[in-house]
């Protein structure tokens, strides 16, 4: 996936939408991972989690003091969530860094990836979120699986 400086989606492949939860619905990660019912249904330890990527969001929006479009965010998603708010008025801060992401797919089970956020060096507001399979779990061959399962018969 390709991100914004305010988790905006800029490119986002199938298999991301398919493992995910993703719709064409979703424009702004952080939106999506307190609104959008499917990805939060996939998400393994939502409630641990989320204090985690809110505190990511105030790290990077505390980059851009004042920024109108962080706020925006901000006050959207507080109006439309009140977990995201509770959140929000904690204050926490944490630098987003490499994270472990657990997913439960409706076909392939519990999936486990290593993500690494990475700057896009010719727009350094960008990130591109990079997600390996985590070492020493079976999540490579249920993911070789899927793919088989879902390819197109070749005749």
């Amino acid at each position: 996936m390709l991100r914004d400086r305010y988790w905006n989606m800029l490119a986002i492949n199938e298999t991301a939408r398919m493992l995910f939860g993703y719709d064409d619905a979703d424009h702004n990660c952080l939106f999506t991972f307190f609104t959008n019912a499917r990805h939060r249904a996939v998400q393994l330890h939502w409630a641990s989690v989320a204090p985690v990527v809110v505190a990511a969001y105030r790290a990077d929006a505390a980059r851009s003091p004042g920024d109108p479009e962080f706020e925006r965010v901000v006050a959207d998603l507080g109006a439309v969530s009140p977990e995201f708010a509770e959140l929000w008025a904690r204050h926490d801060v944490a630098v987003p860094t490499q994270t472990v992401k657990a997913v439960h797919h409706p076909e392939a089970g519990d999936l486990i990836f290593d993500m690494m956020p990475l700057a896009v060096a010719d727009h350094p507001d960008w990130h591109v979120e990079l997600y390996n399979s985590r070492p020493g779990t079976d999540t490579e061959a249920r993911l070789d699986q899927l793919t088989l399962t879902r390819l197109p018969a070749i005749v």
